[in-house]
């Protein structure tokens, strides 16, 4: 039997750390938090609603399910927002922005090659970059979250979840933008495995694994930046109108 309690603002944060179970008269129960629609008021320009006098809701259950929540990514507004919406035509942008940036990159560090040495892999280079090279792929994969992301997406949510939870959201729009992320972070680890095998200095291994990785996180931080509302209060509301997904394991 499910149940419901409202949990006021000043306690979301105990709410928030216990997140997992808590144990109510010596019995475990598994909880999980979504936030309920609030109470909309008007913005200045009279077009939109804000969020207001949040509160969420606390489902005892212990039949498995397992809280999916949306990535605090621009590239989730591909599926969650209107197609000629300003939501999304704004992660369309920062995805066209971040696939340009690392396109250019990866032909420039391929057009430098010869016949003889076609990745420009420079000869005898010193023993410290030699292992920093290896310290750089390494630091490489943990930093890359795209792959993971967009694998644990499409794993945990199939598309009947979706359908039977948010049935205006279309699966195929979730499966592409889980593409979109899937191939990011491919093309982020080509430019990275380039930039190392090239490099002659210990600082340019890192500089350019960091200048990499930055092209990869425009999304999350053009999500940061329209939460704090810096794009305007419409992409503000859009940003806060992230639901929580509850997804069976199958």
């Amino acid at each position: 039997m499910e149940q419901a309690i409202s949990i006021s603002p000043s306690n979301q944060l105990n709410a928030h750390i216990a997140s997992g179970c808590f144990t109510a008269d010596g019995t475990e129960m598994k909880i999980t938090m979504r936030r309920n629609a609030p109470q909309n008021i008007q913005d200045d320009s009279g077009t939109g609603s804000v969020f207001h006098d949040e509160k969420y809701e606390v489902d005892d259950d212990d039949d498995g399910v397992e809280p999916i929540t949306l990535p605090e990514s621009t590239h989730s507004f591909l599926f969650s927002e209107p197609i000629c919406s300003l939501g999304f035509l704004f992660a369309a942008f920062i995805v066209l922005l971040s696939y340009a940036s690392l396109l250019l990159a990866l032909v420039n560090n391929v057009t430098h090659g010869t016949a003889d040495n076609p990745l420009n892999v420079p000869y005898n280079v010193t023993f410290d970059v030699r292992i920093s090279q290896y310290f750089a792929i390494v630091i490489a994969l943990i930093m890359e979250e795209e792959i993971p992301t967009g694998l644990y997406l499409l794993r945990m949510i199939p598309k009947q979840s979706l359908h039977r939870k948010f049935p205006k959201i279309k699966f195929y729009r979730f499966f592409l933008a889980a593409i979109v992320r899937l191939l990011m972070g491919y093309l982020f680890l080509t430019n990275t495995f380039l930039v190392v095998v090239q490099a002659e200095e210990v600082l340019d291994i890192f500089y350019d694994v960091l200048a990499l990785q930055f092209l990869q996180q425009l999304d999350d931080i053009s999500f940061a930046l329209a939460k704090i509302d810096v794009f305007g209060k419409h992409l503000k509301i859009v940003s806060l109108n992230t639901e929580i997904f509850q997804s069976r394991i199958q």
